[in-house]
């Protein structure tokens, strides 16, 4: 069996950075986000900026619908965000994408739960 995973990490942060930055790459998505369900980033791959705000904004919408997909507005800047609220151990996780097509956003959203769970599940 032929490995598809590009790099491995020990370290759960660094593995799902590492998820995450795949997902971005293949999925041609300007930045991706995995937070807590008050908004603090666990692991993120884009512009750190825009990461930070999507997940402290996604935490709202996150307590009361399970996915999100929408313009969020920023200062001075929107975003394209698409956002699954998962649970990985007994935890409510965010899982946001920004940028691309809605398509592209649905698919690695999809992606990097199944490696949250997997890399965090263990």
């Amino acid at each position: 069996m032929t490995e598809r995973r590009r790099n491995r990490s020990e370290n759960s942060s660094e593995a799902l950075h590492h998820q995450l930055e795949a997902c971005c790459h293949d999925g041609a998505i300007e930045a991706m986000v995995i937070a807590d369900d008050e908004g603090l980033t666990l692991a993120s791959c884009g512009d750190p900026y825009a990461c930070d705000e999507i997940a402290a904004r996604t935490a709202v919408a996150g307590r009361r619908v399970a996915e999100f997909a929408g313009t969020l507005l920023g200062h001075a800047q929107a975003w394209d965000v698409q956002m699954k609220r998962i649970a990985v151990g007994g935890a409510e996780l965010l899982v946001c994408a920004v940028g691309g097509s809605e398509l592209m956003r649905q698919r690695q959203i999809e992606r990097s739960a199944a490696g949250a769970s997997r890399i965090l599940g263990h």
